[in-house]
């Protein structure tokens, strides 16, 4: 009977060490143990002596690597076709740049979520809709501060904190929130481009 190796490749992750075995780039499973230690102990690349912190492995480098070093074994592979190896280089910007940067975007998304807001308001007219609105009802003119301009406020700030799922760390359910999800979106749209920019310069390199 043939023994089976399954691999599951993601797409990006961070390594410590400059040697790059299959543990560090993918997950495997394989009825035999010792076949799966020797599978995750297998090097498929080393950033000793180059410049690059980054490189791109594929699936089918990782099955030629494994049937070299095991002939015979079938290795199915799942996941991803390619994932990128980034070096942890291990430096850290300082601890006050952190603060400032989330300084600068706390400022940024308040008073750019506060225009958008009064800019909204301020295209459809919504003053001059609850101030007739308040007329009609109540028979005399608003003054501007009425409890449909409270009420309104209120029901804004309530809408955000249901619609982002979360106030500080505590999260009104388990469900991934929209900010998460456009965040995921991004990261898999950034790592499919650094894999077609990285392979356009390697087929670039190869022609020239």
């Amino acid at each position: 009977m043939t023994d089976e190796v399954y691999l599951y490749l993601g797409q990006c992750t961070k390594v410590e060490d400059n040697a790059v075995t299959i543990k560090d780039a993918a997950s495997v499973w394989c009825r035999d143990e010792k076949i799966k230690n020797r599978v995750n102990a297998i090097k498929i690349y080393d950033f000793k002596g180059k410049n690059e912190t980054r490189v791109i492995i594929s699936a089918l480098k990782l099955v030629e690597e494994i049937q070299k070093e095991i002939p015979g074994v079938q290795v199915v592979p799942t996941g991803e076709t390619d994932i990128i190896i980034e070096m942890n280089t291990g430096k850290k910007p300082p601890v006050w740049c952190e603060y400032i940067k989330v300084a600068l975007i706390c400022l940024i998304i308040f008073f750019g979520s506060a225009f958008t807001i009064m800019a909204f308001n301020n295209d459809v007219a919504v003053h001059d809709v609850f101030a007739q609105y308040y007329q009609y009802v109540m028979g005399k003119e608003s003054d501007g501060f009425t409890i449909l301009e409270v009420t309104y406020s209120v029901g804004i700030a309530i809408g955000i904190l249901v619609f982002y799922n979360h106030f500080g760390k505590k999260r009104l359910s388990k469900d991934p929130t929209p900010i998460e999800v456009e965040m995921r979106q991004y990261e898999t749209q950034i790592n499919t481009t650094m894999v077609d920019g990285i392979k356009r310069k390697e087929a670039h390199i190869d022609v020239d």
